[in-house]
């Protein structure tokens, strides 16, 4: 197999799909930092892609502009795109089809989180909710996680469809929303976490089920 990334996907989907285990923690208020549970498997934190799939550390060479089929990677770079995020959300890999949504997610993965910070050097969870449906839904949304609660149109959770807003009350106020994410497929959700930065959840983790508030669709 010539793509390395790709061969060490394929090695581990197994075991990571059907044994990756979670454990339960604690959030916190914004700004403060305190462990919680990860979703993601510990042998992806650290890797992400570039055009010829080659495996790296810490880098990110694909840039955002989101032109052309693919963005210009190389089949066998979308092809490890598809096996990091089917892994992480624990889907089939032929259900992850939307490369700019997931091209956008792997340039933000891993940035670290920053109460009021809206760039690379840090940024807090509406700001990232905000960046991510801009970017890829062309929608635009107020500043803050309660502003948006507010703006939105509420569904059911079992209406839950890629895209829509997941809403959380982190601050100890019950149904008082101060956190964000954006909803992916089974469960799972993309956030600026507190103590991991952007990252992926699970909306039944022990820790993100117990602090649910709601979820909505921007119209």
């Amino acid at each position: 197999m010539k793509n390395p990334f790709l061969f060490l996907l394929l090695s581990a989907s197994v075991a990571s799909c059907s044994s990756s285990k979670r454990s339960a923690g604690n959030h916190s208020a914004a700004g403060n930092t305190r462990q919680h549970s990860s979703s993601s498997p510990a042998f992806l934190d650290n890797i992400t892609l570039d055009p010829t799939g080659n495996q790296q550390k810490n880098t990110y060479s694909v840039q955002p502009a989101y032109a052309g089929e693919n963005n210009g990677m190389g089949v066998e770079a979308s092809s490890a795109l598809q096996f990091k995020y089917a892994i992480l959300m624990d889907i089939p890999v032929e259900e992850v089809t939307d490369t700019q949504l997931f091209l956008f997610i792997e340039n933000w993965y891993g940035t670290r989180y920053r109460y009021g910070g809206n760039d690379k050097n840090g940024i807090d969870c509406s700001a990232f909710v905000q960046t991510l449906q801009s970017s890829i839904y062309n929608t635009k949304l107020p500043r803050t996680s309660a502003e948006q609660y507010n703006q939105c149109t509420r569904i059911r959770r079992d209406e839950l469809r890629q895209g829509d807003l997941v809403f959380f009350a982190t601050l100890g106020r019950k149904k008082s929303v101060s956190h964000v994410g954006v909803y992916l497929r089974n469960n799972k959700f993309v956030h600026a976490s507190t103590s991991g930065g952007v990252m992926i959840d699970d909306l039944n983790s022990q820790y993100y089920g117990s602090h649910y508030v709601g979820a909505g669709r921007m119209k």
